[in-house]
């Protein structure tokens, strides 16, 4: 059972609407472009993971929390890609999509790749990172009286990684070494005799611990392309609203659900509280006969009178 599916982080959707909205000459496109690129090489490195899984066959019951997001005791947060409960164990995985020569070097815990073209990069620690997941995961279990073993592994989910010496005492492997080193766990663990029911209750413990946690990223507001934007166009090409439509004036499409779209830009971009001012801007509507009705559409909860007034994203 899959308590909580993978989805796209709103991180990643807060740079896909800047780079929809930024024009592509503007001196900070590159640097966004090139964020994008990791977070999507990310993304796809953990659904390649996700297929791998689908390959085995296991009895029930078991749960998968994809994309685990919790804040801890002391504040501290938790962003794990995969946490899998099972009868036998409870196995947690670090997946990285992370082409080049990799090393390890375990006294200094110092973790580098050296890329295509020769270029020698420090990256983040990923045992240490889970580590720090076990145990928190190991304080939750003993809270919930629940004796259970915790795993974890640091997952290469692509080919093009190449591990070295330094990793051989350490827990890592390529994706496609799910199969094997699944195999051997549930060998080494015997199944628990726990009541099945207590690892359901600790699978929605966790998914109810769950919650979206974005890094505070720069969004170049005052130089983003305001307005309804056509989703075939590039470069931020504005729709006219028409007799109820929204049309591009470059490609001719009429679009249904463009003003809905935009909305999601503005929560992500701007936030979740609207005034009939920063609907106006964002949104680039002159007439207020105009804003006034499409604001009506929109799926808002409005708060106060006339100039005061205030609305707020409620999906």
């Amino acid at each position: 059972m899959i308590a909580l599916a993978r989805q796209p982080s709103d991180g990643q959707k807060i740079v896909e609407a800047i780079i929809r909205r930024l024009p592509s000459t503007h001196p900070e496109y590159p640097y966004y472009y090139e964020h994008l690129q990791r977070i999507l090489a990310g993304f796809a490195g953990e659904q390649r993971m996700d297929a791998e899984w689908l390959e085995i066959e296991l009895p029930y019951p078991y749960y998968f929390l994809h994309g685990l997001q919790m804040i801890n005791r002391s504040g501290s947060t938790h962003q794990i890609d995969t946490i899998f409960l099972y009868a036998h164990f409870v196995l947690i995985l670090e997946i990285k999509n992370i082409t080049g020569i990799l090393s390890y070097h375990a006294p200094f815990s110092q973790f580098t790749r050296t890329t295509a073209e020769g270029v020698l990069e420090s990256m983040a620690d990923p045992f240490q990172q889970v580590a720090r997941h076990v145990a928190w995961i190991k304080s939750l279990l003993q809270q919930e009286r629940l004796d259970l073993p915790v795993l974890s592994a640091v997952v290469i989910a692509t080919k093009n990684g190449i591990l070295t010496e330094g990793f051989r005492e350490q827990p890592v492997f390529h994706v496609t070494g799910l199969r094997t080193h699944l195999q051997k766990w549930l060998q080494q663990y015997p199944q628990s005799e726990k009541d099945t029911k207590m690892l359901f209750r600790f699978a929605m413990l966790l998914l109810s611990m769950h919650q979206k946690i974005t890094k505070e990223l720069k969004v170049p507001l005052q130089d983003i392309i305001k307005g309804v934007l056509c989703s075939r166009c590039a470069n931020g090409q504005r729709l006219r609203y028409h007799y109820k439509k929204w049309l591009c004036p470059r490609c001719g499409v009429e679009e249904h659900n463009a003003l809905h779209r935009a909305l999601e830009d503005y929560r992500l971009l701007v936030g979740t509280m609207l005034t009939n001012k920063s609907f106006y801007e964002f949104f680039a509507i002159d007439s207020p006969n105009i804003a006034y009705k499409l604001l009506q559409q929109l799926p808002l909860k409005a708060e106060g009178t006339k100039r005061h007034r205030k609305y707020w994203i409620t999906h």
